[in-house]
């Protein structure tokens, strides 16, 4: 068993795989941390849940942990994951620009687009579930061959 893990270790492809796992951890607990500690700091528990500033905060709350997690994906996307050496002379904001235009494109097709779709059809649980893992894919798919890609 430990010689099988080994050689998948060895390759490559795997190895990215898992770091692109770790940094997605990584990056779904600081979009946590974010939404908590703001949604702390303003005191969104004070308010009657639906008011105004309870919605408010939330949505405030849950915008400002999404930005803070996608600089915080794409940093470590570009240097541990894909290990991408482009610097801001030779096409570091391209990347940055695309890898934020493929983040605002999976929520808005999969977060806002399927989710309600699918809402119709599955428990709630099981289309988030299955909507996170879509999201995943597509991100993954969009920063290895597009964003991140290496020349050939």
């Amino acid at each position: 068993m430990k010689e099988k893990i080994k050689t998948l270790l060895r390759d490559e492809r795997i190895k990215e795989l898992i770091v692109y796992v770790i940094f997605g951890v990584m990056t779904t607990l600081v979009n946590w941390v974010v939404y908590w500690l703001l949604t702390g700091v303003f005191g969104m528990e004070n308010h009657p849940e639906g008011s105004a500033a309870y919605v408010l905060i939330g949505n405030g709350s849950n915008a400002v942990a999404w930005i803070v997690s996608v600089l915080f994906a794409f940093f470590t996307n570009k240097r541990f994951v894909f290990k991408s050496e482009k610097t801001r002379e030779n096409g570091a904001w391209k990347e940055f620009g695309l890898f934020v235009s493929a983040r605002v494109l999976s929520y808005l097709i999969f977060d806002l687009g399927l989710y309600t779709l699918c809402l119709f059809f599955l428990p709630h649980q099981v289309d988030k579930l299955l909507m996170n893992v879509l999201v995943v894919i597509f991100n993954y798919v969009a920063s290895k061959l597009v964003i991140f890609k290496k020349k050939d």
